[in-house]
C-alpha cells in the first residue's frame, strides 16, 4: 500500500542526517528542530508564528560542528522542553523559550550521540551522552551524575524496559558491533551484531528496534532477536509509530535511496511505503497540527517534510484504506498455507519423478538416488598449521557432496559461504577463521549424490553450534611456546567437573584424558593448556583446592581473560566475583598511554594560550586598520592588512595543530576507557561496577599508582 501524506512542506534548508528532534519549548507547541550545515540549529515554529506574529523558522548559531541533538524536560520545574546540543567536544543545554543557556559543559570524551530519559537509581531526568568508549549523564545544572565505560565509541542510545521490571534500561550500541543493556552500571546483556549499530528505538513493551550501518533493520524481543531484514541500501533512520491504528506500533525505516517503509513489528513484513527524491535524514512523530492526533513526519536531507496520520482518518490523510485487521490476519494465514502447499507439491513431484525414472530405466537410472541410510557427519577440528578451525563434512557411505552452503553470523563476509568441491568427494573441509570469540550457530546445507554424474541430489539440512573459544587449540604443557607472564586469579566454590563441563562447551578437541592433571603439582585439580590460533599466544587454565576452589587463568591478553571469566560466570550462573590480576605487558603499554595523555593535555593548554594571544592581536589590528581607513592613510592600512593576513594564517595553522592534537588525545583517552572496561570484565556484579567507579575517581585525581592498584586488586588504597 502507498502512504498518503496529510501535509507536506519544505524548510528551505539542508538538514544533516540524524540531527532532528521535536520539542515543546513553550510547553504547548511542538517545534521541529534540525541541525544544518555551518553549525546552526533550525527551529520550525508554525504555531508560534500564528499566535505571536513571529518568524516561522529561526536559527541558533552554535558555531561548532554539531554531532547530536535531542529535546526533553531536563528541568521539570521549567514546565517545558529544553534543547540539548552535542558537538565534538562539548554539550550545551539551551532554553529556547527564555533564550538562555542552562549549562555549557566541556566533554573530553566527545559527544557522538545524545538521549534523554531516566536512569535507574537517579531521581532526576538526565541527558545521556555517548562518547569515546564512555557514557555520561548530566542533570539540568550540568552536574555529572553517571559515568561508565563501553567497548568502543558509542553510536546509538535508547531507553527500553527489556526485562519488564517497570523501569527502562539503557541500551547502548557501539562501533565494535555490540549492543549492551545497562541496568544502572550493571551490564544485563551483551549482544553482538553484524555491523555498527546506528539506531535503537523502543518499540512495544519489552521489544526494541535497531538498525545497522550496512542496511539491516530488525527487532529484539526482550534480549533475543525476533526478526531482521537486510537490504542492499543503507538505512539512515528508524522510528516507531502506530500507522494502521491497531494499538501496536509499526517499525518505520528511512533509507538512503529516499524510501520510507512501515513494517509489521512482529514479522517484519512491509505494510506500506513512500518515496522521496532525496535521502531520508530523520523520522519523528508528534501532534504537530495540534488536533489531538499524533503525526509521523519524515525529513529529507534537502529539507522536505511530509506528515502522515494513522489510517483511521481515511484514505486522504493516512494509509490508503484496505481490509480490516481481522481480514488481513486471515489473508496472511491463507498465504502461508498456500506457500506450504506449493512447497510440499514440489517435493512430491520431485519424488514421483525419481521413482518414475527408476522404474523406466532399471538399475542404471537409479544412480542419482543415494541410499536411504545415508547420514551427514559434522565435526569441528582446529588446524594449528593454518591457524584456522576446520569444519569437516563427511557422508556415512560412498555418496559424494557436490556443494555446501553455510549460513552463519560473524564467520563469513555476507554471512554465508558456498563451496563446490572439485571433484566431488564424500569428505569436505571448510576453513573458518572468525575475527572475534563469539558462539555461533551454523545452518549447513549439503547437496549429496551417488556420484559426480548424478542428476538427482539429496539436500541435507542441519545446524551446528561453533563454541565461543573454538580458535584455541588444546596442547600439552610441555608444548607451550613460552610461559604467559600475565594472570588472573579468583576463588570459585565449584566442583572441578563443573569447570570441565564449561571447557567442553566453550572449546573444541578436548580429550577426556585432559581432565586429569599430569603435572608434578599434586594440588592441581584441573590443568588445561591452549594456544591461540590467531596469535600463537599461550592460554593456561588451572584449578586448585585452595579456599574451596581457586582458578588461575594465565595469558598475556587481559581482554581474553575477561571474556573467559564472563563466559564462565554466565555458564555457572555466578553473579558476584572478585579477582586479582597482573598483566605486566598490558600495564606497561597502559603506562605509556597515560604519559601520552598528559603530554597531549599539556600541548593543548599551550596551544589554547597561543591562539588566545593571536586572537587578541587580530582584534587590535582590526581596530588599527579602521583608524587608518578613517584617516585615509592607505600606506599604513596596507601594512596593517598584511600583518592581519599573516596573523590569520598563523591562527589557522595553530587551529590545525590543535585539531590534530585533540584527535590524538581522543585516541589515547579511548585506550584509557577501554583498559577500564577490560579491568572491569575481570570481575562480576558489584565488584565490576566498583572497579569502573574507582578507576574514574583515580583518573580525576591523576593518581596513576592507585589506578594500577585498582586494576590489579579491584580495590583502591582505602580498600573500598
Amino acid at each position: 500500500m502507498t502512504m498518503q501524506p496529510a501535509f507536506q512542506f519544505s524548510l528551505g534548508h539542508q538538514v544533516l542526517q540524524g540531527l532532528v528532534a521535536v520539542g515543546k519549548y513553550d510547553g504547548k507547541h511542538p517545534c521541529l528542530t534540525a541541525g544544518t550545515t555551518a553549525g546552526k540549529v533550525l527551529i520550525h515554529c508554525p504555531h508560534s508564528r500564528a499566535e505571536n506574529d513571529q518568524q516561522e523558522v529561526i536559527f541558533l548559531n552554535i558555531n561548532r560542528k554539531i554531532t547530536s541533538i535531542c529535546t526533553g524536560m531536563l528541568n521539570p520545574n521549567l514546565g517545558h522542553d529544553v534543547l540539548m546540543v552535542g558537538t565534538q567536544t562539548s554539550l550545551m543545554a539551551y532554553d529556547v523559550e527564555e533564550n538562555a543557556d542552562l549549562f555549557f559543559k566541556e566533554v573530553h570524551d566527545g559527544v557522538n550521540v545524545l538521549a534523554f530519559g531516566n536512569i535507574r537509581n537517579i531521581s532526576v531526568p538526565v541527558c545521556v551522552v555517548g562518547g569515546n568508549c564512555s557514557i555520561q549523564a548530566f542533570d539540568h545544572e550540568g552536574s555529572e551524575l553517571y559515568w561508565t565505560v563501553t567497548g568502543d565509541n558509542v553510536s546509538a542510545l535508547a531507553f527500553c524496559d527489556v526485562n519488564d521490571d517497570g523501569a527502562a534500561e539503557l541500551i547502548c550500541g557501539t562501533e565494535d558491533y555490540d549492543m549492551r543493556i545497562y541496568n544502572h552500571e550493571d551490564v544485563l546483556k551483551e549482544i553482538t551484531e553484524m555491523d555498527v549499530v546506528i539506531r535503537i528505538e523502543p518499540l512495544h513493551k519489552q521489544r526494541f528496534a535497531y538498525a545497522l550501518m550496512h542496511g539491516t533493520v530488525g527487532v529484539y524481543d526482550k534480549m533475543s532477536r525476533a526478526w531482521r531484514v537486510k537490504s542492499k541500501n543503507r538505512v539512515n533512520c528508524i522510528d516507531v509509530f502506530d500507522l494502521d491504528n491497531d494499538g501496536i506500533p509499526e517499525l518505520i525505516a528511512g533509507w538512503e535511496n529516499g524510501k520510507v517503509e512501515a513494517r509489521n513489528e512482529k514479522t517484519g513484513e512491509v505494510l506500506c511505503k513512500d518515496y522521496f527524491q532525496a535521502p531520508i535524514a530523520a523520522l519523528v512523530h508528534a501532534d504537530y497540527r495540534l488536533d489531538g492526533r499524533c503525526t509521523l513526519m519524515s525529513l529529507t536531507t534537502e529539507g522536505d517534510v511530509r506528515g502522515w496520520l494513522p489510517s483511521s482518518t481515511g484514505a486522504d490523510q493516512g494509509v490508503s484504506t484496505g481490509p480490516s485487521a481481522a481480514e488481513m490476519k486471515d489473508n496472511d494465514a491463507f498465504r502461508e498455507l498456500i506457500a506450504k502447499k506449493n512447497e510440499l507439491t514440489q517435493e512430491l513431484n520431485s519424488y514421483q519423478e525419481q521413482v518414475k525414472q527408476f522404474r523406466q530405466g532399471g538399475k542404471d537410472s537409479g544412480q542419482g538416488i543415494i541410499p536411504t541410510d545415508t547420514k551427514l557427519n559434522i565435526t569441528l577440528k582446529s588446524n594449528r598449521t593454518q591457524g584456522t578451525v576446520e569444519l569437516h563434512l563427511m557422508t556415512s557411505n560412498y555418496s559424494v557432496i557436490r556443494a555446501v552452503v553455510i549460513f552463519a553470523e560473524h564467520l563469513f563476509e555476507g554471512e554465508a559461504c558456498m563451496l563446490h568441491p572439485i571433484p566431488p568427494s564424500n569428505n569436505v573441509i571448510v576453513q573458518i577463521a572468525p575475527a572475534k570469540d563469539v558462539q555461533t550457530t551454523m545452518t549447513i546445507r549439503a547437496m549429496a549424490g551417488l556420484s559426480s554424474n548424478s542428476v538427482q541430489y539429496h539436500v541435507f539440512e542441519s545446524t551446528y553450534v561453533m563454541p565461543k573459544f573454538a580458535m584455541y587449540h588444546p596442547i600439552e604443557a610441555h608444548q607451550l611456546p613460552k610461559a604467559a607472564e600475565g594472570y588472573c586469579q579468583f576463588c570459585l566454590a565449584k566442583r572441578p567437573n563443573w569447570i570441565w563441563s564449561w571447557l567442553q562447551k566453550s572449546f573444541i578437541n578436548l580429550d577426556e584424558q585432559m581432565q586429569q592433571p599430569r603435572g608434578a603439582d599434586k594440588g592441581l585439580l584441573l590443568d588445561v593448556n591452549f594456544i591461540s590460533l590467531r596469535t600463537g599466544e599461550p592460554l593456561c587454565i588451572s584449578m586448585t583446592g585452595e579456599q574451596g576452589g581457586t582458578i588461575t587463568i594465565r595469558t598475556d591478553n587481559i581482554e581474553d581473560a575477561g571474556e573467559l571469566i564472563q563466559d564462565l560466570c554466565a555458564f555457572l550462573q555466578v553473579t558476584e566475583l572478585e579477582s586479582t590480576a597482573n598483566f605486566p605487558e598490558e600495564m606497561e603499554k597502559f603506562k605509556q598511554v597515560l604519559l601520552r595523555v598528559d603530554e597531549y593535555n599539556a600541548v593543548r593548554l599551550k596551544l589554547t594560550a597561543e591562539m588566545a594571544d593571536s586572537a587578541n592581536l587580530v582584534k587590535a589590528l582590526i581596530v588599527k586598520a579602521e583608524d587608518y581607513r578613517m584617516l585615509s592613510d592607505m600606506t599604513h592600512l596596507k601594512k596593517v592588512f598584511a600583518g592581519l593576513q599573516q596573523t590569520n594564517g598563523d591562527l589557522i595553522a595553530e587551529y590545525n595543530k590543535r585539531a590534530n592534537n585533540h584527535q590524538q588525545l581522543l585516541t589515547q583517552l579511548k585506550e584509557v576507557n577501554m583498559m577500564i572496561q577490560k579491568a572491569a570484565k575481570l570481575r562480576v556484579g558489584s565488584a565490576k561496577t566498583r572497579v569502573v567507579t574507582a578507576c574514574r575517581n583515580a583518573i580525576k585525581k591523576n593518581n596513576i599508582h592507585e589506578l594500577f592498584q585498582i586494576i590489579r586488586t579491584g580495590h583502591d588504597s582505602s580498600g573500598s
